[in-house]
């Protein structure tokens, strides 16, 4: 057998080249581990040694020259040394650790909250699921790598009092970040737990040991005169008529701005002055509706016209192309606007529905039901059953209609008495009035109010 100079360093190794047949070069200073290079001139590292466990020889491959240089492999030879020293089969050892590594990963809760996390993806989409991945990521900073089964819940409390520390509005009080946190891992724990992998849930015995949520009510105007100089001031912007008439829309029909930057074509039935829609919030949220129909005013179907002349021809009626990824004008865009407009910390883009529901029940005197089917809260009659997308819609029709013409007295700087709920009742009673005298005549009609007199 051809005597091979033993290796010493990265540069001896070089002088060893490839032949017809494999061959190891013995490492200097280091029994049992070698250079193996093959015929394709590949060199990699070969541990060869005795089996304390078996007495038997075997070999383990360290990896591949210069991935794994000559340094680090004397490193692993003395690793290995180690471990027979101490009665242990190198190779064994480190398979086992492996194993207890996969069964470790296999079963923790980065595991199942990812895996559940993918069934997500299938049925939701858009904003709420890029917040719940956010909130599973968070989780998943603290405890990811722990095996489900081993969590409890003092560690759950220790990470959710974590999380709400650092989760504080600018008055210094908690949001709601920990609570919606904890949602999620309770969805985590129950999923693995139907799998068999856990037998109890500690993140939903946290929620009550949370401090109360606070975020503060979202900024709206809610007196006439205010919302009258708003619309007005929305109709100075210059620009983007995708921005100015998502505005403008919003007021009339107080939907949540993210439905409504979704609004698509295929949804709107205009000659019938329907849109038919499933709202972001209520995929999952219990008082809000899966389903809705707006109906449509007069006002509100000559904006949505107008926008087919510039975005008729996409999906979306705020189709915007400088958008990469949703192809509709930016959830900050009308909160921007109102900004720009001095609106910060006095009105909102979601505001538009505080306004409506405030002027529509104490100005306009509408029901609370007709206006909380507006707004696509969940209603029910008296005997619990909850009403369908399409329950009262003439009286929803009446009313956003009316609601529309009074943002125009608004907006014009019109009187708007003949809003009010008194004065429409004065207007019945004068047209009734006017109705008799054209039947019976001036005179009949003031002998019968003096004999009723």
């Amino acid at each position: 057998m051809k005597q091979r100079k033993p290796v010493s360093s990265d540069r001896s190794i070089s002088s060893h080249k490839a032949e017809n047949k494999e061959y190891l070069v013995p490492v200097k200073g280091c029994p049992k581990l070698y250079l193996m290079i093959r015929p394709n001139g590949t060199k990699s590292w070969v541990y060869r040694y005795l089996s304390p466990t078996y007495s038997k020889n075997r070999k383990i491959s360290l990896g591949v020259y210069p991935n794994v240089s000559f340094a680090r492999a004397c490193d692993i030879w003395r690793e290995n040394e180690d471990f027979i020293t101490k009665g242990l089969d190198p190779k064994e050892y480190r398979e086992e650790i492996k194993n207890n590594i996969v069964i470790k990963t296999q079963n923790s809760f980065n595991h199942f909250a990812w895996e559940y996390f993918y069934g997500l993806e299938q049925s939701q989409k858009g904003n709420t699921l890029i917040r719940k991945k956010g909130r599973l990521e968070l989780i998943c900073s603290y405890i990811g790598n722990e095996p489900i089964s081993e969590i409890g819940s003092p560690r759950m409390l220790e990470v959710l009092l974590d999380i709400q520390a650092k989760s504080v509005n600018k008055d210094g009080k908690p949001t709601d970040k920990a609570e919606r946190c904890a949602g999620i891992a309770s969805d985590v724990f129950v999923y693995a737990g139907a799998r068999g992998f856990c037998t109890s849930n500690p993140a939903s015995l946290i929620k009550s040991q949370l401090a109360k949520s606070s975020y503060g009510h979202r900024p709206a105007v809610t007196k006439p005169e205010d919302l009258a100089k708003l619309l007005q001031a929305i109709e100075t912007i210059e620009g983007d008529l995708n921005t100015i008439n998502s505005l403008r829309l919003l007021a009339l029909l107080f939907v949540r701005n993210g439905d409504l930057r979704r609004m698509r074509w295929i949804d709107l039935d205009l000659d019938a002055g329907r849109w038919q829609l499933k709202p972001l919030k209520g995929q999952g949220k219990l008082n809000m509706v899966k389903d809705m129909v707006v109906p449509l005013p007069r006002q509100a179907i000559t904006i949505i016209r107008e926008q087919q002349n510039i975005n008729g021809l996409t999906e979306y009626v705020f189709f915007s192309q400088t958008a990469k990824k949703h192809q509709i004008i930016s959830d900050a865009t009308a909160n921007k606007r109102l900004k720009d407009l001095g609106y910060q910390d006095i009105h909102c883009a979601h505001g538009f529905r505080a306004t409506a529901k405030t002027i529509l029940q104490e100005q306009l005197k509408y029901p609370l039901r007709l206006v909380e089917m507006a707004l696509g809260h969940t209603t029910k009659d008296p005997n619990g059953t909850a009403y369908g997308r399409f329950e009262y819609i003439d009286d929803r029709s009446n009313m956003m209609q009316k609601w529309a013409d009074y943002l125009d007295a608004l907006r014009e700087g019109r009187d708007t008495a003949e809003f009010r709920a008194d004065s429409q009742k004065t207007a019945d009673s004068n047209a009734q009035l006017q109705a008799l005298i054209d039947q019976l005549g001036d005179d009949k009609v003031l002998e019968l109010l003096k004999y009723n007199t």
